[in-house]
């Protein structure tokens, strides 16, 4: 320590494996110096050094030895690693930084949610090629303590400046203060959605609308279920704000509170969240396989949920994205029959009935709802 300050930050990663990253390595010099080392300096050395003075220059230029090893990194994310070290160098905050505006819908297709741990850059910019409805830039479990900080820069540049396609973009934050952090750097790049952890009270979700509502940002909030009290409060926590779109169970962690083993026992969590979801008029959505070289098993895993009544699984791995679409996704068989019952039904009521057989079936209202929900999954096809 030197002041009360480290000596020397270092934030990000370099060397022969290591790809899209860059190290930086700041420490206290008599005057600002900037080096950089990298693999493609030949053709972008000098535009690196120019975007780092230039970081340097809006904080006034302080009398800083920098060096930057860069392995392919982006722009984006070399000025996310070097905005990172610098905060945690010098004290204070991440800078101001909005992002393009994008527009939370309740309502949406969310059969597949891929998580991208949020302090690994190489899976960014390639994340919305991969097809999946939903995308959860995680700032939680998958990310270590260490590098927390160092993520939630990362994670509002990429929401800054990346393009995700057609996949809603949602961001996991962490639980308590550092939630509260996350909240307080990513609520300016507009995520669409807040998946927020562990969450216990209606309490717990309030909080985190409250804090939204400060910081004016329009994000809809997903919440995960973990232990055994949060399942136990599923339909007071599925009412708690009108910002809440859905509910997932966190199985890993819901079974170790529980001192269980075996995943049969999360049987009356996934129907108690099921339930409490459809009961408050949002989406209950099943938790991640661990399955990811297996696509009949994946597939098998989703088409389970989507029977039991959720409207999708998390995916940890690109690869499950297809398997889970195809879990989802009605057979040609239950499509006709699903036709035959709107037809058929939509006939009766024009001719004053309200049940009628159809294929040897009793079908009134709620089959006719259920047929048309059918229809609707296979359009996805």
């Amino acid at each position: 320590m030197v002041g009360g300050r480290l000596a020397i930050t270092r934030v990000g990663f370099a060397g022969p494996s290591v790809r899209s990253d860059v190290l930086v390595t700041v420490e206290d010099a008599p005057a600002l110096n900037v080096q950089v080392e990298s693999t493609v300096y030949a053709m972008y050395g000098d535009e690196i050094r120019a975007q780092a003075l230039a970081i340097l220059n809006a904080i006034g230029n302080p009398p800083l030895q920098v060096l930057l090893e860069d392995s392919g990194a982006l722009p984006f994310m070399i000025q996310a690693r070097l905005e990172a070290a610098l905060v945690k160098h010098l004290g204070g905050d991440l800078p101001a930084l909005a992002g393009p505006q994008r527009e939370p819908k309740r309502d949406r297709l969310r059969r597949s949610r891929l998580y991208i741990p949020g302090n690994q850059p190489k899976f960014m910019p390639n994340a919305g090629i991969y097809g999946a409805d939903c995308l959860i830039l995680d700032l939680e479990d998958s990310v270590p303590i260490s590098e927390k900080h160092a993520a939630r820069s990362m994670v509002r540049h990429a929401l800054a400046t990346l393009d995700f396609g057609v996949s809603e973009v949602m961001v996991r934050i962490n639980s308590g203060d550092l939630g509260d952090q996350d909240l307080a750097a990513i609520a300016a790049c507009s995520p669409e959605v807040i998946v927020v952890p562990k969450v216990e009270s209606p309490d717990d979700l309030r909080a985190v609308a409250a804090r939204l509502d400060e910081l004016e940002s329009p994000a809809n909030i997903v919440a995960i279920l973990e232990t055994s009290l949060g399942v136990q409060r599923a339909y007071e926590i599925a009412t708690a704000t009108p910002r809440l779109i859905a509910i997932s169970p966190g199985v890993e962690d819901y079974l170790a509170d529980l001192r269980a083993t075996d995943r049969e026992a999360t049987v009356w969590a996934h129907g108690a969240i099921l339930n409490a979801c459809r009961a408050a008029r949002i989406s209950p959505l099943a938790s991640v396989t661990a399955e990811i070289h297996e696509p009949e098993r994946i597939e098998g895993y989703a088409y389970k949920m989507a029977c039991y009544g959720f409207d999708g699984v998390g995916c940890l791995h690109p690869g499950q994205i297809a398997p889970v679409h195809r879990g989802f996704a009605p057979t040609e068989e239950v499509l006709e029959e699903a036709r035959d019952v709107v037809i058929e039904f939509e006939r009766a009521i024009g001719s004053g009935q309200g049940a009628i057989r159809v294929h040897g079936r009793m079908v009134d209202e709620p089959v006719y709802q259920r047929a048309l929900q059918t229809l609707q999954r296979g359009s996805t096809r």
